[in-house]
């Protein structure tokens, strides 16, 4: 037998990653890329002039590239001590400052960009996120809405500060922001994604079952128009399978599952909920088929491990129970 201890039932709703240059996130990134100097200083002889800041500027950029990041730092640092109010040394500092995970200082070196240029919008946009890697949420939330002040159509600033507001509690806050980046952009699937989130936690707090229901078909729509605007989009497909589960539409979830496999083949927690779902109608060798498929794709995977004993309970059920038939 399996685990006895075993998580029963479907695998739970994707939420979005925070937003971070250091990993996966939910909305495309604006930023954290470095600024290219624009031209390089020559001397009289035509060579290289060897101390002037565009000369640091450039060589932090090819110390950058070739991930040199303490060489890079130096660089840039050699630039702004030459040229206090070269915003771009400023703002490619920062993002070699994260890279060093040296956050207060890539706070400091953003807000430096910052006051030579308080337009820059690159450099706010980073300064939001670094806000929020340290946990400073009331600046990350203060930035995000200066970087919207300054560059209007940026929908991803929007997304990042709605995400914010849902993880500190204002959903509904959450909800206006990716209205107004839809606003921008229809077609952004991580705008309506993120949406249907901020859905499915409101609707999870209705105590009327009438709001719940309304909520819920809100969350149904979400997903589906990040999955029209983005037809691979598969985590908006698993999600809108687990709101289709939430509806009783069998056959509409196990097509969302399957539309997620699509773009990802090897999903496992898609897989898993597959094989639920095919057991819910009763298709015992779609199941079956299902179930292996999951546990060949999960079973060395640390994070599924409970999920992957209760797979090999469910496989050994429903092959005796076969036999025995």
């Amino acid at each position: 037998m399996g685990n006895p201890s075993a998580v029963k039932g479907r695998h739970h709703l994707m939420t979005p990653s925070m937003p971070s240059r250091r990993g996966g996130r939910a909305v495309r990134a604006m930023a954290f890329t470095l600024v290219a100097v624009t031209s390089l200083a020559f001397g009289a002889t035509g060579a290289r002039a060897a101390d002037t800041p565009q000369d640091q500027f450039q060589l932090g950029n090819e110390y950058f590239n070739a991930k040199l990041y303490d060489n890079a730092v130096e660089a840039y640092e050699k630039a702004v001590e030459l040229k206090p109010d070269y915003k771009e040394a400023w703002y490619n500092l920062g993002i070699a400052y994260a890279k060093q995970r040296k956050y207060k200082r890539e706070i400091t070196a953003y807000r430096k960009a910052i006051e030579v240029d308080p337009r820059y919008a690159k450099a706010l946009y980073n300064l939001a996120v670094a806000y929020e890697d340290l946990g400073q949420f009331e600046d990350a939330l203060d930035t995000y809405k200066r970087v919207v002040e300054v560059s209007p159509e940026a929908a991803d600033a929007l997304v990042n500060m709605g995400i914010l507001q849902a993880r500190t509690g204002d959903l509904d806050a959450a909800i206006a922001s990716y209205k107004k980046a839809l606003d921008k952009d229809a077609e952004m699937a991580d705008a309506w994604f993120n949406m249907g989130i901020a859905y499915a936690r409101l609707g999870d707090k209705a105590e009327d079952e009438q709001e719940r229901t309304r909520l819920l078909e809100l969350e149904q729509q979400a997903y589906g128009s990040a999955v029209k605007a983005d037809a691979r989009y598969y985590k908006g497909w698993y999600n809108l399978a687990i709101a289709y589960n939430k509806m009783g539409r069998i056959d509409e979830e196990i097509g969302a599952y399957e539309k997620a496999l699509e773009a990802r083949p090897n999903y496992p927690q898609a897989l898993y909920n597959l094989a639920y779902a095919y057991e819910d109608r009763k298709d015992t060798a779609k199941a079956i088929d299902a179930w292996q498929r999951y546990v060949s794709a999960a079973e060395k995977l640390p994070t599924e491990q409970q999920y992957v004993a209760t797979a090999r309970e469910e496989l050994k059920r429903l092959i005796e129970g076969r036999v025995a038939n």
